[in-house]
Parts: structure tokens; C-alpha cells; sequence
């Protein structure tokens, strides 16, 4: 009986693992350093998701939220490009959060450096 639940177990669980939309790029990309600001965020999904935050914090600067518009992302889909206002030098980490098809909050975050 115990083989038999085991066994359901590893097949099922990487079938509900891949109904998750996956993230797969997000620019800027994590831990890397630019000489130059970046002027989006570019976010692309194994497909579609709804976009329900994307946070950019000026880590450098108190972790000092930067404000984005999200107005024109109420439908789904698996790319989202966010401008980015003009931002100094220093440490930033974007945070996001998605609806995927099936239901399921995803989530990630990525960090860059503008020197």
C-alpha cells in the first residue's frame, strides 16, 4: 500500500508542479551590474499569467520604493515590459507577484546594481 501511495506521489507531483506558469527571463537580470540605467523591466512567462504587483526598492536608499505604472497590465499575458522611471546609482531589487492559470500566487524577485 505505502509503494502504491509513493508511487502516485511521483507522478503527480511533477504534473501539478508544471501546471505553474514558470518565469522564464526577467530583465534587469539578477545580480548583475550595469553601467547604464535600465529603462523596463521585462518579464516573460512559460505562459500566461496575470501580473498582480512588481515592486522596484532602491536598496542603496533605505529600500526607498520606486514608483511603477501598472495601469495597462489587467490581462493576461506571458510578457509584461515595465517602464522604469530614471533612477540613480546604486543597489535595487524588483520584487513580482502573477496569477498563473490555474489559480496559484507565483512569485520572484531579482537584484541589480547600477554603477
Amino acid at each position: 500500500m505505502v509503494k502504491i501511495f509513493l508511487s502516485f506521489l511521483f507522478i503527480l507531483i511533477p504534473a501539478l508542479s508544471f501546471s505553474h506558469s514558470q518565469l522564464i527571463e526577467i530583465i534587469p537580470k539578477n545580480n548583475v551590474i550595469y553601467t547604464k540605467s535600465p529603462t523596463e523591466i521585462k518579464l516573460k512567462f512559460r505562459s500566461e499569467v496575470k501580473l498582480v504587483r512588481a515592486d522596484l526598492n532602491n536598496i542603496s536608499n533605505k529600500d526607498k520604493k520606486i514608483k511603477l505604472d501598472l495601469t495597462s497590465f489587467k490581462k493576461r499575458s506571458k510578457e509584461f515590459t515595465i517602464p522604469i522611471p530614471s533612477i540613480s546609482l546604486g543597489k535595487y531589487n524588483i520584487s513580482w507577484r502573477a496569477l498563473s492559470t490555474d489559480g496559484h500566487i507565483i512569485k520572484g524577485r531579482s537584484k541589480f546594481e547600477v554603477k
